[in-house]
C-alpha cells in the first residue's frame, strides 16, 4: 500500500506542468495585462507593459507616439479623468503578435479599433491602430 501511493505520488509530480523562474509570459499575457491596467487606470503598471523605445501608429504608417515617456504624457491625463475604458471583443494570438477587436470608450464616445501589437522580450515594441 505504502509503495502504491509513493508511485502514485511521484507519477503526480511528474504530470505537472515544469514551471522555472526564466517562464516568460505569453505576448496575450503581456496585452492583457496592459488592457487591465488600461481599465483600472494604472499609469505605471500600464507603462510597464511598454519597451523604452516603443512605437505607435495608426496603421499602417502614421506615427502616434513614439517613446515610453510620449505614451505618459499621453495617457496620464485620460487616467487621471478616469473617464477611459477598452472593451475586447476578440484577441488572436500569432508568434510575438496579437490582434485585438476593441472598442474604446472616452468622454461617452464608443470607437471601434483593430488593433496589432507585437511584443517582444515581454514587452510591447510597436502598436498600429486601425480605426475610421
Amino acid at each position: 500500500m505504502k509503495s502504491t501511493f509513493l508511485v502514485f505520488f511521484a507519477l503526480s509530480i511528474l504530470a505537472l506542468p515544469a514551471f522555472s523562474a526564466d517562464t516568460k509570459p505569453s505576448p496575450l499575457a503581456v496585452v492583457n495585462k496592459r488592457m487591465e491596467a488600461y481599465n483600472k487606470h494604472d499609469l505605471t503598471s500600464f507603462l510597464e507593459t511598454y519597451a523604452e523605445n516603443v512605437e505607435v501608429y495608426t496603421y499602417p504608417t502614421k506615427s502616434l507616439a513614439k517613446g515610453k515617456e510620449h505614451l505618459k504624457s499621453i495617457f496620464e491625463p485620460m487616467f487621471k479623468e478616469g473617464a477611459v475604458h477598452v472593451t475586447i471583443h476578440t484577441q488572436l494570438e500569432n508568434d510575438s503578435y496579437v490582434i485585438n477587436h476593441e472598442t474604446l470608450e472616452y468622454l461617452g464616445k464608443k470607437t471601434k479599433y483593430i488593433s496589432i501589437y507585437k511584443v517582444e522580450n515581454n514587452l510591447i515594441t510597436e502598436v498600429r491602430f486601425v480605426r475610421d
